[in-house]
């Protein structure tokens, strides 16, 4: 499947499962936003996508914004722009910017499933999409910063990370991998994982936003 059809299905399970939900669930993923906030995050942020605008991206400002600027919106309002948003976005999923828009929803359709109680899609197509951009960067990450390689092996087969040899191995599922490096999972959570190796070798490595949860996480 390409990022589109990906990303247009993802939308489609969120407006499903948010519907008759109270707007106001707080989601825990994601401190400090409810139901609501995500949607209108996710509307909000891609439109900055299409204006190019990532302003306040390493800081976190720029999900905030986007939150704040629509607070005093309603999740009827949020779908409406996100609809408007994703014709304008259109052009941009055959782009690089692609698998990011993937990677953007589907850690946010969990987030919300989290948030509600309804855990599902877990072993998908959709999950080992939302990978491809993030083990880009890390692979990147690590060989810019001489970390040692890593082999991670996942249910659909293994993917070495940085350069050289692997020094280690992380045994795991795409979905634990998806929410360990996206945020979701602290760094004890991280190192009670499969390991061959000291994980400690990896762990800052890992946190594609620069850090890891400070508690841990579960759903």
């Amino acid at each position: 499947m390409t990022n589109a059809p990906i990303y247009e299905a993802a939308k489609q399970r969120i407006t499903e499962l948010v519907q008759d939900r109270d707007p106001q669930t707080p989601v825990a993923a994601t401190p400090g936003w409810s139901v609501k906030d995500v949607v209108a995050h996710l509307a909000g942020g891609l439109r900055d996508f299409v204006d190019r605008r990532f302003d306040g991206v390493e800081s976190g400002e720029w999900g905030e914004r986007q939150v704040r600027d629509r607070r005093d919106n309603s999740l009827a309002d949020a779908f409406a722009e996100w609809d408007t948003n994703l014709k304008l976005a259109a052009d941009l999923f055959d782009t690089p910017t692609g698998p990011v828009l993937v990677s953007e929803v589907i850690a946010h359709e969990h987030d919300l499933r989290a948030a509600l109680g309804v855990p599902g899609d877990r072993d998908s197509v959709a999950v080992r999409a939302a990978l491809t951009k993030p083990l880009q960067h890390l692979d990147q990450r690590m060989r810019e910063n001489e970390v040692p390689a890593l082999r991670i092996t996942l249910e659909h087969g293994d993917r070495v990370l940085g350069h050289g040899d692997p020094a280690g191995t992380l045994r795991t599922t795409s979905f634990e991998l998806m929410r360990a490096i996206g945020g979701r999972r602290s760094a004890d959570q991280i190192k009670a994982l499969d390991w061959e190796g000291d994980p400690d070798t990896w762990i800052a490595a890992l946190a594609l936003f620069g850090r890891h949860r400070p508690e841990p996480f579960t759903e």
